[in-house]
């Protein structure tokens, strides 16, 4: 895997973006592609033609990674116990093991 230049970077989330990605997870409708580094990423189901939100789990399970697809060469970088108290607040989810 290329490593990745880990200075903080600013990285704006539109609040569309990321509702649009919160209701797609709720629902079980993201779509994935890898990129050439193997780094798989999700979005919403659809929007692949418009400004989305792209989210990878690293390997190891201890990070997650949100860029928006308008600037793919800056991310956040979320613990994953941050990404799992996200998740948790959606409609219709299931508490972690």
């Amino acid at each position: 895997m290329e490593a990745f230049d880990r200075e903080p970077a600013e990285v704006r989330i539109p609040r569309a973006a990321l509702d649009a990605m919160a209701a797609a997870l709720s629902v079980r409708t993201v779509a994935m592609r890898a990129w050439p580094d193997g780094i798989e990423w999700m979005y919403p189901l659809g929007t692949w033609d418009e400004p989305h939100l792209e989210v990878a789990l690293m390997p190891g399970g201890e990070e997650v990674w949100l860029r928006m697809s308008t600037d793919r060469s800056s991310f956040a970088v979320w613990t994953i116990e941050q990404w799992l108290e996200f998740a948790g607040q959606l409609p219709g989810a299931t508490p972690p093991d």
